[in-house]
C-alpha cells in the first residue's frame, strides 16, 4: 500500500516517537513501555538509595516526582496493553521498598495506606478523568435512542468487532465510565467534584486489575462525602 500526499510518498515505519509517546504500527505500546521500564529501574535505584535517610513522607514526594510522572504519562493509551504488566510489576517492587516490604511479601493493602493508585486503577482513574472532561465527544444513550431504560443516561457504546478499536481510548473509556456507580456517574458534569469523589472510589477499592474492575458487582451508590 501505497500513500501519497501532494505528490509525495508516505514512507511506512514500524514505530514513530510523538510528544514523547512512541507509536508502533501495531498499538501494542511495547516499544513505548520497553523505553520507559529503564526510567523507572533508576526511579527505584535511587529510592534505595536514599531510603536509609529519609522519613516515610519523603520517599512518598520522591516516588511522585520520579515514578508516578513517568507512569501516568500518556496511560490512557498504553494502560490497557498486556505489556503494562511489566510496568506494574516494577511498581509493585517500588511499593514494597518504599514500605519495607520482602519480595514475596502482598503490597495490596499498602497502596491503600500510602495513598497511590495501582498501576491499572490509576489508568482507570486517568481514563475516566479524561471522559469528563471531554464529554463532548461521547454521545448518551438518549442521544441515540428514547428509549426509557435504566441505562438512558449512560453513554452510547458503539459496535465493534475490532479488538485494537475496543482497546482504544474512546471505547475503553465509555466502558468504564458506564461500570461506574450511579451517583459517580452523576457526579461527571462537575469536573472537581467528580475527580475528588473518582480519587477516593479508586483508592478505596484499590484494583489490581482491569477484569477486578469491570467483575465487580456495585452497588447503586458509592458512600463517600461528595
Amino acid at each position: 500500500l501505497e500513500v501519497h500526499y501532494e505528490n509525495k510518498q508516505i514512507t511506512a515505519v514500524n514505530n514513530i516517537k510523538f510528544l514523547g509517546l512512541i507509536i508502533d504500527s501495531t498499538l501494542s505500546w511495547k516499544q513505548h513501555i520497553d523505553s520507559i521500564i529503564p526510567k523507572l529501574n533508576r526511579a527505584c535505584f535511587a529510592i534505595r538509595q536514599v531510603k536509609p535517610y529519609m522519613a516515610l513522607e519523603a520517599l512518598k514526594t520522591i516516588y511522585f516526582s520520579y515514578f508516578h510522572s513517568i507512569v501516568t504519562y500518556g496511560i490512557i493509551f498504553w494502560g490497557n496493553s498486556v505489556h503494562s504488566q511489566y510496568i506494574f510489576k516494577i511498581q509493585k517492587r517500588m511499593i514494597r521498598l518504599i514500605a519495607n516490604l520482602g519480595v514475596r511479601d502482598s503490597c495490596h493493602c499498602v497502596f491503600k495506606e500510602l495513598g497511590i493508585l495501582p498501576l491499572y486503577s490509576q489508568y482507570l482513574y486517568s481514563l475516566l478523568m479524561f471522559v469528563a472532561k471531554n464529554r463532548d465527544l461521547f454521545q448518551a444513550n438518549t442521544d441515540v435512542h428514547s428509549f426509557g431504560t435504566r441505562y438512558k443516561n449512560d453513554l452510547h457504546l458503539p459496535s465493534a468487532k475490532l479488538k485494537v478499536f475496543q482497546r482504544g481510548t474512546f471505547y475503553s473509556g465509555i466502558r468504564a465510565y458506564n461500570h461506574l456507580p450511579k451517583n459517580i456517574k452523576d457526579l461527571s458534569y462537575d469536573v472537581k467534584r467528580f475527580k475528588r469523589v473518582l480519587k477516593t472510589f479508586f483508592q478505596t477499592h484499590s484494583f489490581y486489575s482491569l477484569e477486578e474492575y469491570f467483575n465487580l458487582k456495585f452497588d447503586l451508590n458509592f458512600n463517600s462525602q461528595l
